[in-house]
């Protein structure tokens, strides 16, 4: 008698709430791996975002790299960002005067 009184304990009150745990920490545990798929879905779309910009610099850094193959590109660098001018030639840089303001015309 005491077997059929534990086996009925078991299947009416144990067995329940053992099984409503398991599926509970299943539940957990797929809430858990959605948003970790979620965050590591985000992180591969912001790392390919990133390759295609290094990407994209690579070739700009690239043509920039072929232009300095090229002395017409290299002297108009020279003049442009350094002020170089050829011998025999002179750097004319042109004077404008401060404009006064309203305040001081008064």
């Amino acid at each position: 008698m005491r077997e059929s009184g534990f086996s009925r304990l078991l299947f009416r009150r144990i067995l329940p709430l053992l099984i409503m745990i398991m599926a509970v920490f299943f539940l957990y545990n797929i809430a858990a791996n959605f948003f970790r798929i979620r965050r590591l879905r985000t992180e591969v779309e912001r790392m390919e975002r990133r390759i295609e910009q290094a990407e994209a610099e690579q070739e700009e850094l690239k043509l920039e790299l072929e232009r300095l193959d090229d002395p017409d590109y290299i002297e108009a660098l020279a003049r442009r960002r350094l002020g170089m001018v050829n011998p025999g030639e002179e750097l004319i840089i042109p004077y404008e005067p401060e404009r006064e303001s309203d305040e001081e015309v008064d």
